[in-house]
């Protein structure tokens, strides 16, 4: 059989830890065809039985010995598991590196699977301390066990019109195809902003060029309207209340986020704007049918969601990015249409090295780095918050004191603490 022929077009895919299904969305449009799915969060999983109807959907992927024989691509995302331990001491069913044994399991016992894609948080490059590995490191390492090659690449939502500089990564592997193509072939390099570029900084407030907002910046932004969104840490990091201007870093579905419009006025951040903030179409996880009055809505149900807070829920447990997903999977649609030049790429010292590589890869003969931005896709303006939010927030204006009164103070301190000046 010819493998390439065999790979290209239309592949059937088998999806654990789906979420909400906003990263099968992207693959569905792609022209890929979901076959399976796993999740065990009950709200996500009234979404999946509405959405992707007619599929197998187990709860947990231990249940699965192998993968069925026409699945053609194994994909995982475990952006909303825990980074906790190191690859051998994970103690939680749920961290990343016990959800990615579950995937390296089903890879050693269905080796007719022909590619792998895992979507990842960038924490998987990370170490924790000197002498720590990232847990990709060990990830690759089995991965080279299988006879599997390798590439992996961080990107941006922003690069795909989504407003949010976190970068988030994908891993993709296989036995007989190179993954280097698919993720190397493109690069449009830092969008330019009034800045002069991105700042890749981390903090309490994220502006325009993506990083922390200094006092001088916004000093001289302070004539420019702004749109903010107020947006709750999750628990793991403290639950504090965080603010994003113009440009989001992180955005974390929260039933507590707000919207602050140009025009000064403050109210409860609609679901809506939150799957539109993953790619995903308005109402993607409003799944209840019309006239569901009398009957039982909810998680475990069978009937859909229709409550603001299950809806939250489940958009938490994808964290995903629908344009990046339909763009790796139109590269998986026609996998060779690009070769790649790895002449500029740079072998690794060691097997391990810290810090690890934003993208590297090992297509059969060594660990290599590469030089890549987290844009592959060009955009000559980020995307703003405004354009995703500010709609809904007026058109809620009137329910502007819905937010409740110790919210609206956490928020004021919030850009107290960034040197902006709440509105009256």
């Amino acid at each position: 059989m010819d493998t390439l022929a065999y790979t290209a077009g239309r592949l059937k895919v088998a999806s654990l830890f789906s979420g909400c299904g906003a990263l099968d969305y992207g693959l569905t449009q792609a022209g890929h065809e979901i076959v399976l799915q796993t999740e065990s969060e009950p709200a996500a999983r009234e979404v999946l039985a509405a959405r992707f109807q007619g599929i197998c959907q187990p709860r947990e992927p231990s249940v699965i010995e192998r993968l069925p024989q026409d699945v053609d691509l194994l994909v995982v995302s475990v952006m909303d598991a825990e980074m906790e331990g190191s690859w051998r001491e994970s103690w939680s069913k749920d961290s990343v590196a016990s959800r990615l044994k579950q995937a390296l399991r089903l890879m050693k016992f269905s080796p007719h699977v022909a590619w792998v894609l895992i979507e990842a948080p960038a924490s998987l490059l990370e170490s924790d301390g000197d002498e720590s590995v990232p847990v990709v490191c060990d990830l690759v390492s089995e991965f080279e066990r299988l006879g599997y090659r390798w590439a992996h690449r961080t990107v941006a939502a922003a690069s795909f019109g989504v407003p949010d500089l976190k970068p988030r990564v994908f891993l993709v592997g296989s036995r007989h195809g190179d993954p280097r193509a698919l993720l190397f072939a493109e690069d449009a390099g830092a969008p330019e902003t009034a800045g002069g570029g991105v700042d890749s900084r981390g903090g309490d407030v994220v502006g325009a060029g993506g990083g922390n907002v200094d006092n001088g910046s916004l000093n001289n932004l302070h004539d420019t309207p702004h749109a903010f969104v107020f947006n709750r840490r999750p628990a793991t990091e403290g639950s504090s209340m965080r603010v994003f201007s113009d440009v989001a870093e992180g955005f974390h579905p929260s039933a507590g986020s707000c919207a602050l419009t140009p025009d000064g006025a403050l109210a409860p951040m609609e679901v809506h704007d939150a799957e539109r903030m993953q790619g995903l179409p308005p109402g993607w996880t409003l799944t209840a049918r019309p006239g569901s009055v009398n009957r039982v809505t909810g998680p475990g149900s069978g009937n859909g969601l229709e409550t603001e807070a299950d809806r939250w829920r489940a958009l938490a447990s994808s964290l995903g990015c629908v344009p990046a997903a339909r763009w790796i999977g139109t590269k998986l649609a026609n996998p060779y249409a690009s070769p790649y030049d790895a002449s500029d790429a740079k072998a690794f010292e060691a097997a391990v090295v810290v810090p690890w590589p934003s993208a590297a890869f090992n297509a059969g003969d060594g660990r290599k780095g590469v030089a890549s931005s987290p844009f592959p896709v060009e955009v000559s303006v980020l995307p703003t918050l405004g354009a995703f939010i500010s709609g809904a927030a007026a058109a809620n204006r009137a329910n502007a004191a819905a937010v409740a009164k110790e919210t609206a103070l956490e928020c004021a301190d919030a850009l107290r603490r960034a040197g902006w000046q709440p509105p009256p």
